[in-house]
């Protein structure tokens, strides 16, 4: 005959939301709005009001702030897509016989919403990071050294507590989408960034001994 399970042993077993509501020093329920988007090493960007044919002393007045261009994605990113990956299925078969196993894994490309902030810049910032692969002044693409980035999407908890970071390893811009113009509202103007990386790993920080 099979076992019973008593209330009681539901809770000991972790099968109901009483066994949460027992232990509240060890849960807390995660949340959308407490997470941080940086990328790393935005120095060689140069001003979006750059033109094609100014001398190199020229090119160098006008390189941007890399601290300071960083700091202003960093501030001004709303939405993020969380990094995930797939593995592809291969399969082997031998007459009526079909046998799966796990092939080369992909990671989804994915989008930041950032506001358009007068003052920050944000806009020309990222224009300039999309032109690290194509300059359409010059007609010529970047390499691969200049535009492909390292990026961290940080997760708190609402105290500001670390509970997950993700890296992006080879991560560049592809495209930016803006809202239209519009005399009729209101509304923030913002821009959906779309991204694109090799491969991303999530890591958890490690508890502090006691």
């Amino acid at each position: 005959m099979a076992k019973t399970i008593t209330t009681a042993d539901a809770i000991t077993q972790g099968l109901t939301a009483q066994h949460i509501a027992t232990n509240l020093a060890n849960y807390e329920a995660a949340r959308s709005p407490f997470f941080v988007f940086e990328i790393t090493d935005l120095s060689n960007l140069l001003n979006t009001n750059y033109q094609n044919g100014i001398d190199a002393d020229d090119a160098a007045d006008n390189m941007m702030d890399g601290a300071k261009a960083t700091e202003a994605i960093r501030l001004n990113v709303t939405k993020c897509d969380v990094p995930h990956y797939s593995v592809g299925v291969l399969e082997y078969v031998r007459g009526n016989d079909k046998v799966k196993f796990a092939g080369v894994p992909s990671y989804n490309d994915g989008s930041i919403t950032v506001d358009d902030v007068v003052g920050l810049d944000t806009k020309s910032i990222l224009m300039a990071w999309l032109r690290l692969a194509y300059d359409p002044h010059t007609f010529k693409g970047g390499r691969m050294k200049d535009y492909k980035k390292t990026c961290t999407l940080l997760e708190y908890t609402q105290d500001y507590e670390l509970i997950r970071s993700w890296t992006l390893y080879g991560c560049f811009v592809t495209g930016i989408q803006e809202n239209s113009f519009d005399r009729e509202s209101d509304e923030k103007r913002s821009m959906t960034v779309a991204i694109s990386y090799d491969r991303a790993v999530m890591n958890i920080p490690e508890e502090e001994a006691e």
